[in-house]
């Protein structure tokens, strides 16, 4: 017969094992920034080669999961950064093959939104954000216009700019169904409750409030494809319909982005060339500088109380931004006896911030639920081993204690997003120079890097810098010959 003291030890024991199972459970599920890490180590140090080869194993291992997508493109954009391009588009390729199955599957998955809301919220296929889907589409248009390929250009652009067409429509009825998300699974759970609760709102304050701070472009827009879109349909004009496309495009940047001399300049240009004169020979410097924000997770506690009685508050992890600085804040362009300054054209810390904002409903939504249901099991199996009376006191201390760690294992953000996108896309413009000289140079360090460029119309200089310590990267094609 098994004494109280030795009944106590055993279920010590098993809680003991239960927590260790819990753990081995877990070791394996390093988030997604550690997940990276190798990749921008490479990326930042300026190794694109190396970067480019370890993306490329990675992104094959991931290829049918549930991350095949933002692999693919970190793939597309490392092997970009790399200067090859086949490979990059072939990584976007696949990413938007994926990114096309999810967007046309309208039957809704209960049971792997099931499986995700008794683990965590990153065990849901990453299906890609609106700007994920813009910048894929854009950059596979600046590949094929590298490569001299105007045509796989334009159909990549008219694919972007269909993308920030739809993305409201697509973006909202996601929304909607996370909010209906509890009611389909018969989880009737109050979100508004939680959301009104003094306590947790100010820490989403706390956490939240700089969301607001940010520069306010429209929903799912990203000014620098839309600018590219302008020149391209300016550069390349095959009648009046492509002008009036690319003048749209100018006035719609120009609102958007603010005061930058620049669009003025191309809107005067435009204007001579639907009077019928020249475009006069031009050189545009692209300044892509920085990093795009990474996610970190933070911890919120929710009024669970509200939802289940006898749950207290439970500490849930949420996704925080993280703004990535040591970057270049501007690049001096040397020519013909002048200095021109890049000037913003797009901030990718306003782009993804904003989207992330108008995500928040869906990112509450699912980690109430998910901390509802992992909180009630808990306090099932407790009342469960409890009602047998005080000898059962032990077994459910024992049971609160394995609940308690399977929660703060399993409560766990998701952390995945593009990390290889800049934190802005700069620009100037100016007259090519009679004799194609110009020098880039960093106003933090002073280096200069020579160019001579190329003999077309309209000729652009594509730079990229991913911190103030790493080389400029440097490429350049001919918009129009």
């Amino acid at each position: 017969m098994m004494t109280p003291g030795n009944r106590k030890s055993a279920i010590w024991r098993r809680s003991v094992f239960l927590v260790c199972m819990i753990g081995c459970f877990c070791a394996g599920c390093a988030n997604y920034n550690v997940q990276t890490q190798r990749i921008k180590n490479y990326y930042e140090r300026g190794d694109m080669q190396a970067a480019a080869s370890y993306v490329a194993t990675e992104a094959d291992n991931h290829g049918e999961g549930k991350d095949a997508i933002v692999w693919r493109l970190e793939q597309g954009a490392v092997m970009r950064a790399a200067g090859r391009l086949v490979e990059s588009n072939h990584a976007f390729d696949q990413a938007e093959e994926k990114i096309n199955e999810y967007e046309e599957s309208a039957k809704v998955r209960v049971s792997r939104e099931a499986l995700a809301t008794v683990t965590n919220l990153k065990n849901l296929p990453y299906e890609g954000f609106a700007y994920d889907k813009i910048m894929m589409n854009t950059y596979k248009a600046l590949n094929y216009l590298e490569m001299g390929d105007f045509e796989k250009a334009r159909v990549e652009l008219n694919r972007a700019y269909e993308r920030q067409k739809d993305a409201i429509y697509i973006n909202s009825k996601r929304i909607e169904k996370a909010l209906d998300e509890g009611k389909k699974q018969n989880f009737n759970i109050d979100v508004d409750a939680v959301n009104n609760n003094s306590r947790f709102q100010s820490q989403f304050d706390r956490y939240y409030a700089d969301l607001d701070q940010l520069k306010a472009y429209s929903d799912y827009v990203n000014p620098a494809s839309v600018y590219l879109d302008g020149l391209f349909f300016m550069a390349q004009a095959t009648g009046s319909s492509d002008l009036e496309r690319a003048r749209n495009s100018f006035e719609r940047v120009r609102v958007m982005a603010g005061e930058n001399k620049f669009f003025q300049q191309d809107l005067e240009t435009l204007k001579q060339l639907i009077n019928g004169r020249p475009i006069p020979a031009t050189t545009y410097v692209f300044f892509e500088t920085g990093l795009a924000p990474e996610r970190e997770e933070i911890r919120i506690d929710l009024p669970l109380f509200l939802i289940i009685p006898g749950v207290p508050y439970v500490g849930a992890a949420f996704p925080e931004l993280r703004y990535r600085g040591n970057h270049l804040s501007s690049l001096n362009v040397l020519h013909s006896g002048t200095k021109e300054t890049t000037e913003l054209l797009a901030s990718m810390d306003a782009v993804v911030g904003r989207e992330f904002k108008n995500e928040l409903p869906i990112i509450i939504t699912k980690t109430i639920i998910a901390s509802a249901i992992k909180a009630a099991a808990t306090y099932g199996a407790y009342s469960g081993v409890t009602n047998g009376g005080r000898n059962n006191a032990e077994a459910g201390f024992a049971v609160l204690i394995a609940g308690a760690i399977f929660q703060a294992t399993m409560n766990q953000a998701d952390l995945r997003t593009w990390t290889t996108l800049p934190k802005e896309f700069q620009l100037c413009r100016f007259p090519t120079p009679a004799n194609r000289k110009i020098e880039l140079e960093s106003p933090s360090s002073g280096t200069k890097v020579p160019v001579t460029v190329d003999d077309g119309i309209i000729n652009v200089v594509w730079v990229k810098s991913v911190n103030s310590n790493s080389p400029l990267l440097v490429k350049q094609f001919k918009l129009k010959e």
